[in-house]
Order: structure tokens, then sequence, then C-alpha cells
């Protein structure tokens, strides 16, 4: 009898199962915990952008880590926000202007990070503004104008239209063209427009092409504190003089303009060890990004439209985890992932593991409690026979009795750190066999 006392088909049973509890395991840590990609796809915006720049250098950082990166030029925030939403769509990570949505617009979405500061320009056409001495620094002033707002599906055309709703405008006040930075600057040239407004950051490549263009200023926001807190995701921003161009000294003296939150966004099933990893490469690229930053103002957790997600804000909270900084990152993935399941199920199995010994010590006990209740009875029938005149034949069915009860203890699986009560049960049957041996010699000489 060994220390289990398990029959074969237990153990098959039991290593059957174990496989099984192995597979299901691991398939459960694969679900909880995603695996860094090995490509993905990124939704910027027109290339003339700064999320587009900013795309082709964050693509450079992660391409160094092993991960494949493909750019998706779009329309802009709107067109990329539909784009993340969508698992079919294939984009795994889109930029995205703050203020364009929230949570209840799209619950499965999350902050990764702010990245940089995307003031909103009003480039506007000097001597459209004669009247006021060229010089614009007020939404009002755009009364009667024709005003450019960016193109639909853009974050600029939905900033343009909450801010004149601000100011109280209707349709029948101003020209509203729903057009591009690029066609924008065509008309102004042409003086088919007065105003071309748009949301990029101050190093975008568009700027330059504004800033070359003879009779453009750019607007200076002297209500931005209101503006700020009127649209809590908006934040004012210094530009000091020349900051966008020394060479055409633009703008001409210092100004503040608005500016919005280039964000990057994900599904929030994002794998952990990914999020890690975007974290360490922004901010090693964005220590000094664009030129009216401040130092380690981003990657940001402040003024975004949805929650951030909680891998990144543990990054920009203590830095990388103990796991990223000491371990291999798909390495690290799979502790996490074991981690995430183990304790979860040590939780719950240890305290139900407390209670097997207790269950099978009850099982044992209801089938010895049944040899007890026979052993009782035999004793009382050797009690019954010593005491009154008995003959061979109720002596020998007495101990036919005790035979059969001794051959069905023998056959109780008992393991050996229980052996103790088998051997009780034995020895007093061989007590109960002795007296009747006796009786039985007592009877023959009689």
């Amino acid at each position: 009898m060994d220390i289990y006392n398990l029959p074969k088909k237990v153990i098959y049973l039991a290593s059957f199962s174990l496989v099984a509890l192995i597979g299901i395991f691991f398939l459960t840590m694969w679900y909880l915990v995603p695996s860094i990609p090995s490509k993905v796809v990124i939704a910027t915006g027109s290339k003339t952008g700064l999320y587009y720049r900013f795309g082709e250098d964050f693509k450079k950082q992660l391409e160094k880590s092993g991960v494949k990166v493909e750019l998706k030029v779009t329309a802009g925030s709107i067109e990329n926000l539909k784009l993340v939403s969508d698992e079919k769509s294939g984009v795994d990570l889109a930029l995205v202007q703050s203020g364009v949505t929230n949570e209840q617009k799209h619950p499965n979405l999350v902050s990764i990070a702010g990245v940089f500061h995307e003031p909103f320009w009003v480039w506007y056409r000097t001597d459209s503004f004669k009247d006021i001495s060229g010089h614009l620094n007020s939404i009002q002033q755009l009364k009667g104008k024709r005003v450019a707002i960016g193109a639909p599906g853009s974050g600029t055309n939905t900033l343009s239209k909450e801010l004149l709703k601000v100011h109280g405008f209707d349709p029948s006040q101003i020209q509203l063209f729903e057009i591009s930075p690029d066609e924008a600057l065509k008309k102004l040239q042409a003086k088919e427009i007065d105003v071309a407004c748009f949301s990029v950051g101050v190093d975008a490549p568009i700027l330059e092409k504004f800033y070359r263009s003879p009779g453009l200023s750019i607007m200076d926001f002297d209500q931005a504190d209101t503006y700020v807190r009127q649209l809590p995701y908006l934040r004012k921003v210094f530009l000091p003089h020349g900051n966008v161009s020394l060479e055409f000294n633009q703008p001409p003296k210092s100004i503040h303009v608005i500016a919005s939150t280039a964000t990057l966004v994900a599904r929030e099933d994002i794998s952990p060890g990914f999020t890690n990893l975007i974290m360490e490469v922004l901010y090693d690229l964005l220590k000094n990004y664009t030129r009216i930053q401040e130092v380690s103002e981003f990657p940001s957790s402040i003024r975004l439209d949805l929650p951030l997600q909680s891998d990144a804000e543990d990054y920009m909270k203590e830095g990388p985890s103990f796991l990223y900084r000491n371990l291999p990152s798909w390495l690290a993935v799979w502790v996490i992932r074991i981690a995430k399941v183990a304790i979860p199920l040590l939780a719950i199995g240890i305290p139900v593991l407390t209670y097997l010994p207790v269950l099978f010590a009850l099982k044992l006990n209801l089938k010895l409690g049944k040899i007890y209740i026979a052993l009782r009875k035999l004793e009382d029938e050797v009690l019954a026979l010593e005491q009154s005149e008995r003959n061979i034949e109720d002596i020998k069915h007495t101990s036919t009795k005790l035979h059969q009860l001794d051959y069905q203890v023998s056959k109780i699986k008992i393991p050996t750190l229980r052996s103790d009560k088998y051997f009780e049960i034995k020895s007093y049957i061989d007590v109960l066999r002795i007296r009747l041996n006796e009786m039985t010699i007592a009877n023959l000489k009689n």
C-alpha cells in the first residue's frame, strides 16, 4: 500500500486533467496579456502636417526594437478615430487632436500619452483687416469674412466650429470653406478667402509655406485665457517673437495662441508590453521635440479626451517596471502573464486546497463508520454467545460473518498516512476472533 494508493484509472484521469489545465492556463494568459506585436499600423494625417512627421520619427525608433511600422495618411483626427476604433481596419495606433472625442463616444479607446502641442493657427491677409489696422486678435472680428476651417474629418474643422459656436456665430455672419491648409493657402494667395484656420505643430512643414507668403500674419489670441476656461482641452501657449521663423520674422512680435494636445490613441486591449515599449520610445523622442514645449512636458497625461491607459500611467509615475528594466520584453510579458493568471488562481486555490484533506478524511470516515457499526454488532453477538449456552454452529456462523468483515476491511484503500485506523480495526477483529476460538475450544471439551 503506497502513500496515495491511487488506481491507474485515477492516475490517467489526473494526468489528462493536469495537461488540460496547463493548456487552459497558457491560453488564458495569452488572451489576458497579449504579446508585443511584430507589426503595427499608425494613422497619422496629411504629409504636410506634424502628425506625419512625428509618425516617421516614431517609426524609426520602434523599428529599432524590432517592430515594423506602416504609416497611414488620413484626413486627420476624426478619420483616425474611426480607423483605430474598428478592429477590422488594421490600424493599431492613431494620432488624435484633443477636444474631438470623449469616453462615451469611444468607450473602447484609451490614451497612451499626449505627445506635443498643436496650436490653432489663424493666418490672415492683413489687407483684409485694414479697418483694424491689419491686426486680428479676436475670433469676433471674423464676421463677414471668408474663412477656411479645415477639411471635414479633421480636428481643425471640429475646433473651428466649436470656437465659432462659443462666439455665437450663425451661418449668415460668416462664409466658411471646409478645405485643407494647402488649398486654403492657394485661396489666400489668390485673394479668394481672407483667413485660414488649421491645427498643426509648430514644426510642421505646412507652416513654411505660410510664413514664406507675403502679406500674411498670425492672429494673436488676446482672449486665450477665456478659451482655456471654456474649453478645458485647450491651453494657452506663448509664442516668442520670431519663433516660427527668424528669417521671415514670424511672428513679428511675441504673441499667444491656443493649442490642443496631439494624443497617441489605441484600443483598450493593447499589450502592456507594447505600451511599455511605446513609453520608452516616447520619453526618448520627445525630450525636445518642438520649439514651444517646456522641458519634460511630454509625454503628457493631462488634457486628454480619453482615459489614460493604466500601464502608460504607471510608467509616467514610476518609470519602467522592475520586470521591464531587468528582463527582455518578451520574457517580461510572459512573467506578467503568469502572475496575472497564477495569483488569482492561488488566491482561490490555496483556501480550497486546505479543505481537501478534510473532505478526504470525511469520505474515509464514512466508509470506516460502516465498518465500526458492523464490528459493534459482531461484538454484541460474541458477547451474547459468551453469556449463553452456545453451540458450535452458532459460533461458526458468527466466525463466518467476522471473516467476511475482515475481508471487506482488507479491500478498503486506506492511504499509508491513515494506516492507524486500518490496523486498529484489524486488531479488534483479531481480538474477536480469539474470543470465538476460545469458545470453540471450550465447547469441544464439553
